[in-house]
């Protein structure tokens, strides 16, 4: 009995900070941060305007977006340079797998 609550303890844990995690790492952005760069006095990011709210999700959404396409950009790198960085580490060298007929490049 207790294994199965301390196994289950572990995986709540770990199945808790899966979730925590966003897939891309998009940074925090807050309302009062993004209208006190804006310029706008204090009075003014107080009230919360719903102009000043529409204006601050579309700009998250912008940022959002940019950080999505670099998350995934630097992940396809990634894997590109793993990739290569395998090739170096075989006996014969070249390019073992290389297929012309699958190749994206056109001939």
């Amino acid at each position: 009995m207790r294994k199965r609550g301390v196994l289950l303890g572990g995986l709540s844990v770990v199945f808790a900070s899966l979730l925590a995690t966003a897939p891309a790492d998009a940074r925090n952005l807050y309302f009062d941060m993004w209208c006190q760069e804006q310029g706008y006095d204090k009075a003014r990011c107080d009230q919360r305007q719903p102009a000043d709210v529409a204006a601050f999700e579309e700009y998250w959404r912008a940022v959002e977006k940019y950080e999505e396409q670099y998350f995934t950009e630097r992940q396809s790198y990634g894997n590109f340079r793993d990739e290569l960085n395998s090739l170096d580490e075989i006996a014969a060298p070249g390019f073992n797998k290389f297929d012309p007929e699958k190749s994206d490049r056109p001939n």
